[in-house]
């Protein structure tokens, strides 16, 4: 969630424990929905507690009281009704006798207009009386039946209502509880920050990165292993790393994982080993060896096979010093159809050069011109 940032406990390189508090969001409108949803849910639980206690003897008094004042307004709008009535038929019948008497000249307009004023003001008297008793009767409707229901008590769909009302309620509060806790962010692992992206009273947009925490107390290390290793090397076998920026020491790591799989760019296969760093001396996207049972990962030389000539029945390549070659014999593993890996203490170094396709007229000391 976003928010605005109140606090930020930690700085870069600080240690920190899962469940350290990090960075703090303004809560105050979150605490506000908390005390709404609280107080939601209180009432809630009273409607429904009272409701299944029972209609108390005062609300069935106040319930009948009610009854008795809509009967005694009914009565009353009958009597207004009636009274209007014998009014409207006396005005009516007196304003017919005026309408033929004005037609027949014997009643003067002004007359008539009176009469007439009369007549309108007796219906709308009785319209509003008649309006009046419909609208008391439908008060004496509803008044009885509030009474019966408190006397009968209330129904299980009532009931039924009411408890999905209160587990609604304590979901909302459940909901805005959350949105407290989760203002808080904690560490989720043990670890050290390594990079913080938030200061206070800046807004922190959701889904943002505040800080970034790493656990280094064990640490993973993945090789490449050639394919003619990788037999070798099984899942809970240990390692030994070494790190060219930490001369002189080694770790130990265990095989968590062999590929079955090779990389089809060299054909060789990730390995990954984990290794144990309470010190913390081991740094992430650091370069480091592997040797598995005495052989570095990355100590294997690979040779052409087009530099490999078969003489006396051994592999032999010719090996450049200067502008004369000489006879190496060597062993070999299997890479791929191109390429093989040395093995044994071979007379050959990284970057020694060597000649390709010799053929089988070139001797021990012979001069060559390399390219």
């Amino acid at each position: 969630m976003g928010g605005k940032i109140t606090a930020v406990q930690v700085e870069e390189g600080a240690r920190v424990k899962k469940g350290d508090m990090l960075v703090q969001l303004d809560t105050e409108d979150l605490n506000q929905q908390v005390d709404q949803a609280q107080a939601g849910l209180t009432a809630s639980q009273a409607k429904l507690a009272d409701t299944e206690a029972g209609t108390r003897s005062q609300d069935l008094q106040a319930a009948s009281a009610m009854v008795e004042q809509a009967k005694a307004a009914v009565n009353q709008a009958q009597a207004g009704v009636s009274s209007a009535k014998a009014t409207y038929d006396l005005v009516s019948k007196g304003y017919n006798h005026a309408k033929n008497f004005y037609d027949q000249g014997d009643v003067t307009k002004d007359d008539l207009d009176k009469i007439t004023l009369d007549y309108e003001k007796a219906k709308a008297g009785y319209d509003a009386a008649v309006s009046q008793q419909s609208g008391a009767n439908a008060q004496l409707s509803a008044a009885v039946a509030k009474l019966s229901l408190a006397k009968e008590g209330a129904t299980a769909n009532t009931l039924e209502q009411l408890k999905a009302d209160v587990s609604a309620k304590q979901a909302s509060l459940n909901l805005a509880q959350n949105a407290v806790k989760n203002a808080g962010v904690i560490a989720p692992i043990d670890g050290v920050i390594v990079k913080k992206s938030v200061n206070v009273g800046e807004m922190a947009q959701a889904g943002a990165p505040l800080l970034t925490v790493v656990s280094m107390d064990q640490v993973k290390v993945e090789v490449s292993v050639p394919e003619g290793m990788v037999n070798a090397i099984k899942q809970g076998a240990k390692g030994t790393v070494t790190v060219p920026s930490i001369p002189g020491k080694t770790f130990e790591g265990t095989i968590t994982f062999v590929s079955p799989v090779s990389d089809t760019n060299n054909n060789t296969f990730p390995v990954k080993l984990t290794v144990s760093n309470p010190d913390g001396a081991l740094h992430a996207g650091a370069v480091a060896s592997v040797a598995f049972g005495g052989s570095s990962s990355e100590s294997r030389l690979e040779i052409p096979k087009a530099a490999i000539v078969q003489k006396d029945g051994k592999a032999t390549v010719y090996k450049l010093s200067g502008d004369t070659v000489h006879p190496v014999d060597i062993q070999t593993d299997e890479k791929n159809q191109d390429w093989v890996y040395l093995k044994g203490d071979a007379a050959l170094k990284p970057n020694d050069k060597v000649v390709l396709n010799p053929g089988d007229k070139l001797t021990d000391g012979a001069k060559v011109h390399a390219e």
